[in-house]
């Protein structure tokens, strides 16, 4: 194997002395060991293709005749949960020491950076017309059951600046191998035409090509051509330190310092608790099949059957309306002239002939019965119909109840994935940030409580914090009336059961609780003083246009300070001796001061005279 001296890195915008000695794989042995642990999981990308075929709605094949029918059922339900989770809350939270301000105020930046920088790859996604990130997580987690990409903090060579390239990858096509730490090396392997690959890496991946080329204005645009519609295996590798593209047998990005952190920079994961199972017989590859199940699974083979039952039904609709006929008698083959089975056909049959219909096929009396167990079956395997709205009558809250509890079980084992998933690149991109080599980040967005932000992240600001943690709330119906009442109990009394800071945190799932208690304290600030109170209300008509009510509210300020600077009456022009200052209590309303609202006086007396009787009285004597 290549080795590479110090030397060789030393001049690297991110490689050091520290990375000498370490072994660079060859082009052979990136394609050797990425199609062997292909050929080792060919039953998992089998698996994956089928499950394929099923969402896109390949037509069932009912046989040579017959008329075919293939349920929607495959797709609906996988984008009712693509919808549910890619629609969903994604919510980073880096631990609260409740006791430092200072550190919670540095942790909520840590928090806006995460958000800033997914946004800021999003954004860069859809200029690739691409999806969001979510988006495609969503997507290949319940097409797949894995989920894969690589992520990587990268500085503009022409700009200096640096952003976010966080790519998700098909799992089917991605190669891997494992070490006591984690990821070894992960490949993602594709098919790119030859401009493709011009384009993106200057060099001409055709066989017995002279290398990298020094390309023309034709050049620039080749990558909108399909020279060579079949492509060529690209591999994209990635290692601890380096990242290295190898196209037919040959390098078209030599090997390259990916980061100043020694780990690969992908993350990686599948759906569900299951860990990779040993067979008794001690191999694993069979059962590399069963892990990371995809949305499918529980009615992988239920689909099948619910399609040869709805093809047969067709058939049998089908000749019913047209018939199944024979003609008997006279001499040799006689074929109708129409079709007998049209409103209003008539023809003449020669003398000798009879037309006979061959007697309707009925299905088994037992069809609907079994239809209703298989359609349980898959009910039981998928969301129960009535998430579609196939509700025959009202639902109690007991049923509700349950209802969410069978929504919970295909949704959230997807949407811990996720969860996995961003953990992986928040911490990860945090720990390339973190560690200098990038400068500083402008990032904006929009914060958790909807505040926006635009401002400069310092990678000093990393350093010592605790590690991300990412929770989803999938996009399904939830009960915020039920929550908004438990805080209220929870803060009522003396001494309330829970303090605000955990109500808002726990109960109500807001984000920046320092940012909610000031926001609070603004609302009262208002409120508090006199003076304040008119000074918001001035600024109010102001803004919709009626100054001459703001002027109004504008003399009462002036008198309001007027007589705060005036001693209070019965001192004799001076605020000592026992005086205070201030303004007078008249000037502002009781109810301003704190004073009771007046009530109206209530009726004295009976509403009846004695002894009156009249129908409809508002009361007894």
């Amino acid at each position: 194997m290549t080795m590479m001296n110090g030397a060789a890195l030393q001049g690297s915008a991110i490689g050091g002395p520290q990375m000498a000695q370490i072994p660079i794989p060859t082009p052979g042995q990136i394609v050797e060991l990425t199609d062997a642990h292909e050929r080792y999981r060919q039953d998992l990308v089998l698996r994956m293709e089928a499950d394929w075929e099923l969402l896109i709605l390949t037509p069932f094949d009912a046989g040579e005749g017959y008329r075919e029918y293939t349920s929607n059922d495959p797709m609906t339900h996988f984008t009712k949960v693509t919808s549910a989770i890619s629609s969903g809350k994604l919510r980073f939270r880096v631990p609260v020491e409740r006791s430092n301000r200072t550190k919670r105020d540095r942790q909520s930046a840590k928090e806006r950076f995460i958000i800033g920088m997914l946004k800021a790859n999003d954004e860069r996604l859809i200029r690739l017309g691409q999806p969001s990130l979510q988006e495609t997580l969503a997507a290949f987690i319940n097409a797949r059951g894995w989920y894969c990409g690589r992520m990587l903090l990268v500085k503009d060579p022409l700009t200096g600046e640096t952003y976010p390239d966080i790519t998700p990858w098909d799992p089917m096509h991605v190669s891997w191998g494992m070490g006591s730490k984690g990821l070894k090396w992960v490949c993602h392997k594709s098919k790119m035409t030859r401009s493709e690959v011009k384009e993106s890496y200057g060099v001409d991946a055709a066989e017995g090509s002279p290398g990298r080329i020094d390309g023309d204005v034709m050049d620039y645009f080749t990558s909108a051509t399909f020279d060579d519609t079949d492509g060529v295996d690209v591999y994209d590798w990635y290692d601890e330190v380096f990242n290295i593209v190898v196209a037919n047998g040959r390098y078209v990005k030599f090997p390259t310092p990916h980061s100043p952190n020694r780990h690969v920079p992908a993350f990686f994961g599948y759906v569900g608790p299951l860990p990779l199972i040993q067979s008794r017989t001690g191999t694993r590859r069979a059962n590399l099949v069963h892990q990371g199940e995809s949305i499918f699974a529980a009615n992988r083979r239920i689909y099948e059957k619910v399609n040869l039952i709805y093809s047969t039904m067709l058939q049998l609709v089908a000749l019913s309306r047209d018939h199944a006929f024979y003609i008997t008698g006279g001499a040799g083959n006689k074929e109708l002239p129409k079709n007998p089975f049209l409103e209003g056909a008539q023809f003449a049959l020669p003398e000798g002939y009879k037309f006979d219909i061959v007697p309707l096929l009925e299905m088994s009396k037992d069809t609907g019965a079994f239809l209703g167990l298989v359609s349980a079956e898959i009910q039981r395997g998928a969301l129960p119909y009535s998430l579609y709205g196939q509700l025959a009558f009202q639902l109690s809250g007991y049923a509700v109840k349950l209802l969410k509890q069978a929504t919970d079980s295909p949704i959230l084992p997807r949407s811990q994935a996720m969860e996995r998933g961003y953990s992986q690149i928040a911490n990860g991109i945090c720990d390339q940030f973190a560690t200098g080599a990038y400068g500083t980040m402008q990032l904006n967005g929009f914060a958790q409580n909807r505040n926006w932000f635009d401002e400069a992240f310092d990678p000093q600001m990393m350093v010592g914090l605790p590690a991300v943690e990412v929770t989803l709330k999938a996009n399904t119906p939830q009960d915020d009336l039920a929550n908004l009442q438990m805080a209220k109990m929870a803060s009522e009394g003396t001494w309330p059961a829970l303090s605000w800071r955990y109500i808002w945190d726990e109960i109500l799932d807001i984000q920046d609780t320092d940012n909610m208690a000031d926001e609070i304290k603004e609302q009262v600030g208002e409120r508090m003083l006199p003076e304040a109170a008119l000074m918001v209300l001035m600024q109010a008509m102001e803004k919709q246009g009626r100054p001459e009510l703001a002027m109004l509210y504008q003399g009462r300020l002036i008198k309001l300070a007027i007589m705060d600077q005036a001693p209070p009456p019965g001192t004799n022009g001076s605020k000592g001796g026992g005086g205070q200052e201030g303004f007078s209590p008249e000037v502002a309303p009781g109810p301003m001061q704190g004073a009771p609202v007046p009530q109206p006086t209530p009726q004295q007396g009976a509403n009846v005279p004695p002894g009156t009787e009249r129908p409809g009285a508002q009361g007894q004597p």
